[in-house]
């Protein structure tokens, strides 16, 4: 099988079941170009310039047989040898001939895209300006680029002031056929222009178009390879592509309908029996250098709405062309410019526009009756600011106000951003009798999407550049200033000149657009759609819109969206990471590691999960799903960080104090912690996401934590004050403590609410932290032994050397002084004189001791006074005299510092 976007008169005759071509044959071309000639320009004299060779004259016989049934006869013919050296000669001879018998009418000038460009090159130099006709091929850039170099490379009198100053009045006015027309092509089409733009920096032609349909139509045909184990021979595989694209043609019996068309630029491919696509022949004109649609178009009457035209041919709506009835369809170029933008109300999604709006066409309708498919309330155009009328075209200009509704196309946007805009289409006139067409240039928006820019880089090359030493710079600049080297959208431009969001503070826009498409609305039952044979309802649409946002900091903005995709993997990768490192208690470094790790990824996650789930949500779900996910996304950026907030103080906060405190923190203290992290961060998913004022939540909040707070004030007194014991540490497990001299005892444990003691008497005493934290604390932990003194009064009648040494003989019969204490002081026992006690004279004594760490001192007193006693009672010492009736003993403990190394005796007693 053989596919091609080239249509020639070679496929003329029986079909090939092999060849299939995605152009109309150029005959068909021809005759309708004679056809429009006639009927809807109304010309009447004809001449014919032609490049010689079989095909070139099989068309010109075509085009005169046509005039000839309208009683148009051609009046003269040339041609010309395109490969002679002489070429120019005849051309300048043709030209000759035509100044001298003044020739009117219009020349229909056919030939190769080099052939027809030195002919009209030719004409305009020698000031024949007679309108000129011809086939596509005068649509093509390849004949635009060889009639802009045969332009500037041929001589020009300078003195012939009729001849055009540039290569773009050369073009001018120039009629032509062809497949399509980008400014009144669809949605499809418009892509595939946008596309091109960015990839060439210039303007595709409809042979580009046509090679990117005959692809798209490969692949189709090819279809997927077959991933299975069974193998596809070369010839299977002719056959199938065959078989696909006889399948879009009805004429040879195969499969119609729906699913056995493809949409292409052109429109919907259906070949016909010699192989032959028909897309639908257009009229383009020169506007300078930029092919436009002709306001008259000829449109095609589908078989399935075949009835009665005459009424429709007496009113001028339809004609009879090429052998069938064709629409006669206005082009009406119109234009929009916003004024001003205002009022937007994202709840009830409208904003208030004010815009100017004009008509220029060609036709006694009106084609300001239109419908604003988006407008809040019906607009009506009735009085124009301005009306113009030059010859049979008229222009109008209108001021329009109102609300439109946001969002009213399906155009690709990421969330946040909202499309504001006004799409239009004529209330009763059906696209079969008019199509609205963007007035590109009268809006100033050619720039970029033309061939303007190029016609003057192309003479700015020549002119200055040729045959000099600069030319490579020249070169640079035209390549500079060639269509879709500068960035900036002229539309967009345009618009922010205007400053039309300036009522609107906290927007800009990022993008904006114009363009046409069709569109179908109920019949309504208009009897000019209801019937037999009557066309579908379906109009010419035009839409002009922008994509605004916020002007606040976007990731959009230096992330391009596809490279979400890749960075949720990433993150994703990395969360997953940090949790398994997680299982295993690694140590502190490591736990620091996967807490950046987390900062690190989980916004990321968060970010790159969240546009593409709100971009989905966009153009998939209902407005409320939508709404729903951005609460919960807007949430997560409140919850996420505390999240991350409860685990660095989980690891920089409790994990440090347990290893300092050398126990564990209770699992309270983490939760009151967190839970009054997660509370700050509900508070500002209620403020900040739900737009709620939390002063009432506060208050609520506030009385239930002063409730609480004072049901479990004691408790929360003791953790507090377990804090400020296990900072400040004044005692430890096993340190022997006495408090407030009342309880002594070994410390056994420590909690958060609590401190265990082991009393000297046996008993385990349990105390709340907040009374340790205010109690006077002994702490016995750094010494070897206790000092205990005691005072005894004797009857001042004996020796008191004799009382003092038998104090010592008792002291000394006792182990329990061994310490280190005791190895500097020992026992001693002090004479401090007579007393007066109660009434009684009594001899004073003071008797210093030491009592290992450990010992009940109690116990050891005892023991102490009863091995006195022994000793005096031995030694005739009696203890039951008046004076012993006042034996008063008082127990001192304090900490002993190390004694120096000498001279240290009289520290002991008063010290």
């Amino acid at each position: 099988p053989a596919l091609s976007p080239a249509a020639d008169l070679s496929a003329e005759g029986p079909g090939n079941p092999w060849l299939f071509k995605t152009l109309t044959d150029q005959t068909v071309e021809i005759r309708f170009l004679a056809n429009y000639l006639r009927n809807v320009v109304g010309e009447k004299t004809v001449s014919i310039i032609y490049q010689a060779g079989p095909d070139n004259e099989a068309l010109a016989q075509a085009f005169d047989q046509v005039m000839q049934r309208f009683g148009t006869k051609v009046l003269y013919r040339w041609d010309y040898d395109g490969a002679s050296p002489q070429v120019a000669d005849r051309l300048s001879a043709m030209t000759a001939e035509i100044k001298d018998k003044k020739l009117i009418g219009t020349f229909l000038v056919l030939g190769d895209a080099q052939g027809s460009a030195r002919v009209l090159a030719a004409l305009r130099r020698d000031g024949v300006t007679n309108r000129v006709i011809g086939p596509r091929v005068l649509a093509s850039d390849a004949f635009r680029k060889a009639l802009t170099a045969e332009w500037q490379s041929g001589k020009r009198p300078a003195t012939d002031q009729r001849m055009p100053a540039s290569a773009a009045s050369v073009f001018n006015g120039a009629l032509m056929t062809t497949p399509l027309l980008f400014d009144t092509a669809g949605e499809l089409a418009q892509g595939f222009k946008n596309d091109y733009q960015k990839a060439y920096r210039g303007a595709p032609d409809w042979v580009a178009a046509a090679g990117f349909d005959a692809m798209r139509l490969l692949v189709y045909a090819h279809g997927r390879p077959d991933r299975g184990h069974t193998a596809i021979t070369a010839e299977q595989l002719r056959t199938q592509i065959r078989d696909r694209l006889l399948a879009l043609n009805g004429d040879r019996g195969a499969a119609t309908g729906p699913q056995a068309q493809i949409m292409g630029l052109f429109g919907p491919v259906v070949f016909n029996a010699r192989g032959m696509s028909s897309p639908q022949t257009m009229i383009g004109s020169y506007d300078g250098a930029d092919v436009v649609a002709a306001l008259t178009q000829l449109s095609p009457i589908r078989a399935e709405n075949a009835g009665n035209y005459l009424d429709e041919l007496v009113a001028g709506r339809v004609l009879y062309v090429n052998d069938r009835f064709m629409y006669r369809t206005n082009v009406v170029y119109a234009g929009l410019k916003m004024e001003k933008i205002s009022d937007l109300d994202l709840a009830a999604r409208t904003a208030h526009l004010d815009f100017s709006i004009w008509f220029r066409w060609r036709g006694g309708f009106e084609p300001q009756d239109l419908v604003f498919t988006n407008a809040v309330e019906p607009i009506k155009l009735d009085k124009p600011e301005r009306e113009v009328r030059v010859g049979d075209m008229t222009y109008r200009v209108y001021h329009a106000s109102g609300k439109f509704y946001l969002n009213y196309s399906g155009v690709d946007r990421a969330y946040g951003s909202q499309v504001i805009g006004v799409s239009f289409h004529h209330r009763t006139l059906s696209r079969d009798n008019l199509m609205y067409v963007s007035d590109i240039l009268g809006m100033d928006l050619n720039t970029g999407s033309t061939l303007a820019e190029q016609m003057l880089t192309s003479n700015l090359v020549l002119d200055l550049g040729s045959g000099s030493s600069d030319a490579s710079l020249f070169q640079g600049l035209a390549h500079l200033l060639a269509p879709g080297s500068v960035g900036e959208d002229p539309l967009l431009a345009a618009m922010s000149r205007s400053r039309v969001l300036a009522g609107l503070n906290g927007w800009q826009i990022d993008r904006a657009w114009i363009s046409q498409d069709m569109t179908r609305r109920g019949a309504e039952g208009d009897p000019a759609f209801v019937g037999f044979g009557k066309p579908q309802s379906e109009f010419s649409q035009l839409d002009m819109g922008a994509m605004i946002k916020s002007d606040q900091i976007d990731p959009r903005d230096f992330i391009p969206s596809e490279w979400f995709v890749f960075i949720a993997i990433f993150s994703l990768v990395g969360a997953v990471v940090a949790n398994l490192l997680d299982r295993k208690d690694r140590g502190q470094f490591w736990r620091m590691q996967t807490l950046g790790l987390r900062i690190v990824t989980w916004p990321l996650l968060l970010l790159s999960a969240g546009n593409l789930a709100l971009d989905y949500g966009v153009h998939n779900l209902a407005t409320s799903t939508v709404d729903t996910v951005v609460m919960i996304y807007d949430s997560l950026w409140w919850l996420v960080p505390a999240r991350l907030v409860v685990i660095s103080v989980e690891r920089f906060v409790w994990v440090p104090l347990e290893i300092r405190a050398g126990r564990k923190v209770p699992n309270i203290i983490r939760a009151v912690v967190a839970l009054a992290i997660y509370l700050f961060a509900f508070f500002g998913v209620v403020a900040f996401v739900m737009g709620k004022t939390i002063t009432s939540l506060l208050a609520t909040s506030g009385l239930m934590a002063m409730i609480i707070g004072l049901a479990i004030q004691a408790n929360i007194a003791n953790v507090f004050s377990g804090i400020v014991l296990n900072i400040e540490r004044p005692f430890q497990v096993g340190d022997y403590i006495k408090l407030n001299a009342t309880i002594m005892g070994q410390v056994i444990d420590i909690t958060w609410r609590t401190i265990r003691i082991r009393h000297l008497g046996g008993q385990l005493v349990c105390l709340a932290n907040s009374k340790v934290s205010e109690a006077e604390i002994h702490n016995f932990s750094n010494l070897g032994d206790n000092f205990v003194r005691l005072q005894l009064f004797v009857d001042p009648g004996y020796d008191p050397r004799l009382i003092r040494r038998l104090i010592k003989e008792a002291l000394d019969s006792f182990d329990i002084f061994i310490s280190l204490a005791s190895a500097y002081f020992g026992p001693d026992a002090q004479f401090k004189g007579v007393e007066c006690v109660n009434g009684l004279w009594a001899a004073h004594y003071r008797v210093k001791f030491y009592v290992a760490k450990g010992n009940d001192e109690n116990v050891v007193i005892n023991e102490v006074l009863a091995r006195i006693w022994e000793r005096f009672h031995a030694n005739g010492v009696e203890w039951n005299n008046p004076g012993s009736e006042a034996v008063r003993q008082s127990i001192d403990h304090r900490p002993l510092l190390p004694p120096p190394l000498a001279g240290v005796v009289s520290i002991g007693g008063d010290a």
